[in-house]
């Protein structure tokens, strides 16, 4: 055993790591050594490099895990770099190289096209560039006739799916060239200003579900196919994005960095004085210079990173407190073999990795997440908000001037007066306990669960009905859970097709098939909805996203 293994000292850097790699992979280093070793891998990219060298050659061969996320995606695309590279020039190319161009390359044009009769199709040709690009423009920005309107799984392929929708909160919300919104339903463009003492929950394109804390200053600033972007001038962001493999990359500016993701749930805080730290619960992102684009860090699971000091921490209660309106259980799979979801409980998911947090369920809950002493001050845990006495009501444009109906809100609040009437002691108990949860935004993800129990319990009953379309709504906002969202949609219009909400439930449907890119089907649904009430609330928001529905009204 060496004496600077044993002897305490104030520096450890790369020498003393690499001269105790040795020891450490094989196993013979001491507790102290190995704890010193590998506080400083996670802050030495080098260092990681040739412990990764010094382990493959200690370890030998080994087979791969499968590639899957941010791994599967930059593994693709060197792929496709290599086959570019080596793909071998068609015969009619080397034919005309040492031709003149107006001889024989029309010669062979002539040949191939009358002699051999050779469709373009069946020479499995690859598009260029430009025309996928062309491709991908038509049928982002095309007319929305059906015949463009099929969408394959993932995406952003049509008009209709480019917008995001408020879940809950108070800000003033902005959309471009505009002093005020007139809708929940926002374009790209638009800007958020979170009120102090309220957080804003959000859903992107269908795909993408956001939680913004108190006082931050975002803006969405692109939405395209390929590419979805959010810019952080202050505060918190914290998102959860399930992407599939054909849907947009997704990247968050700030005023010192830019964070890719692929797929993951993630935050992105900036302070006062624009400094950026990112701290990842689940799957990994990339952080670049904002200017040269330049690798930063890759941040995986389980890390905090922060730009200005280009170190890594845990990450603590302030990050996963921002995190958890967003969380969403993957459980086990059906009979007919699709995943189904569970509902959120208030625990800390299974798969996100929090640091010194037990695996058991019964603890994975925010008071037992192991505090910081740096922490990072969000403005969004409970000692910062001041005791709230109103329900929480999305502001949209100025506070003074406009205001949008909460859906839930108003179902909520008639199912539990209908439970007064009938001076049901134990029916209304339980709805209180779901209109409490309902009411705060930072619990409102938790009244799904809830609501599903009084279902269970009471789903026989008449004042009940409306209980299936609450949980539907919560579904559909915090899970993007759309399957589930329209079983109970339709379970409430086969139980009531002429109650009042009933419009309600049918404009939820067609929201849900158009934000899950089942365009046809959105369409038909559209042109239901407008049929059925061609003076409804929700007229302005489907011709908003498909305007050639104007000719059903």
């Amino acid at each position: 055993m060496s004496n600077r293994e044993t002897q305490p000292r104030t520096r450890y850097s790369c020498q003393e790591a690499r001269e105790d790699s040795e020891l450490v992979l094989s196993d013979r280093a001491t507790a102290l050594l190995r704890e010193r070793y590998d506080e400083h891998l996670r802050a030495c990219r080098d260092c990681r490099r040739v412990h990764r060298a010094l382990y493959a050659v200690y370890e030998g061969p080994s087979v791969p895990p499968a590639a899957s996320g941010m791994r599967e995606e930059k593994e693709f695309h060197a792929i496709l770099r290599q086959m570019k590279t080596e793909r071998v020039d068609p015969w009619y190319r080397k034919w005309a190289i040492g031709a003149t161009v107006g001889g024989l390359a029309t010669a062979a044009a002539v040949l191939t096209l009358t002699l051999f009769d050779i469709a373009p199709e069946v020479l499995s040709l690859p598009p260029s560039e430009d025309e996928t690009t062309r491709q991908l423009a038509g049928v982002f920005g095309g007319s929305g006739a059906e015949d463009q309107a099929q969408t394959s799984d993932g995406g952003i392929e049509h008009p209709a799916q480019s917008y995001g929708r408020v879940v809950g909160g108070l800000a003033i919300i902005v959309p471009p060239g505009e002093t005020a919104a007139s809708s929940d339903t926002f374009p790209v463009g638009t800007r958020f200003s979170v009120d102090p003492d309220q957080s804003l929950q959000l859903g992107l394109v269908g795909k993408i579900v956001a939680n913004f804390t108190p006082s931050s200053e975002i803006e969405w600033t692109a939405a395209s196919p390929s590419l979805l972007e959010l810019q952080i001038e202050r505060g918190t962001a914290a998102v959860r994005y399930d992407r599939r493999p054909s849907d947009p990359v997704l990247q968050i500016r700030t005023p010192t960095a830019v964070v890719r993701v692929i797929g993951t749930v993630f935050t992105v805080h900036v302070s006062d004085d624009s400094n950026t730290v990112v701290s990842v619960l689940r799957g990994q992102v990339e952080v670049l210079h904002p200017k040269t684009n330049r690798l930063l860090a890759e941040v995986e699971s389980g890390f905090r990173y922060d730009v200005a000091k280009s170190t890594f921490d845990d990450p603590g209660k302030a990050e996963v407190e921002a995190a958890l309106p967003l969380s969403n259980e993957h459980g086990s799979d059906d009979a007919a073999g699709a995943e189904v979801l569970a509902l959120a409980d208030g625990r800390i998911p299974s798969n996100w990795n929090v640091p010194g947090l037990p695996q058991d369920p019964r603890f994975r809950t925010l008071d037992y997440v192991p505090a910081r002493a740096s922490a990072v001050d969000t403005g969004n845990t409970a000692a910062s908000r001041p005791a709230r006495s109103e329900p929480a009501t999305v502001v949209i444009g100025t506070r003074d001037t406009r205001h949008v109906d909460d859906e839930g809100e108003d179902l909520i609040g008639r199912l539990v007066r209908d439970a007064e009437l009938t001076r049901r002691k134990e029916l209304r108990s339980a709805l209180g306990t779901c209109r409490d949860l309902y009411e705060s935004v930072e619990t409102r993800y938790l009244a799904a669960k809830c609501l599903t129990t009084f279902i269970d319990k009471y789903g026989d009953d008449p004042l009940a009905v409306e209980g299936y379309l609450l949980v539907g709504i919560l579904r559909m906002d915090y899970a993007l859970d759309y399957d589930a969202a329209e079983v109970a949609f339709q379970t409430f219009l086969r139980r009531a097709p002429s109650h009042a909400s009933a419009e309600v439930a049918l404009y939820r449907m067609w929201l849900a098939s158009t934000e899950n890119g089942r365009i046809s089907e959105a369409l038909g649904r559209g042109r239901k909805y407008l049929a059925r009430y061609p003076n409804g609330k929700y007229v302005g928001k489907v011709l908003q996203r498909f305007p050639e529905l104007k000719s059903a009204l």
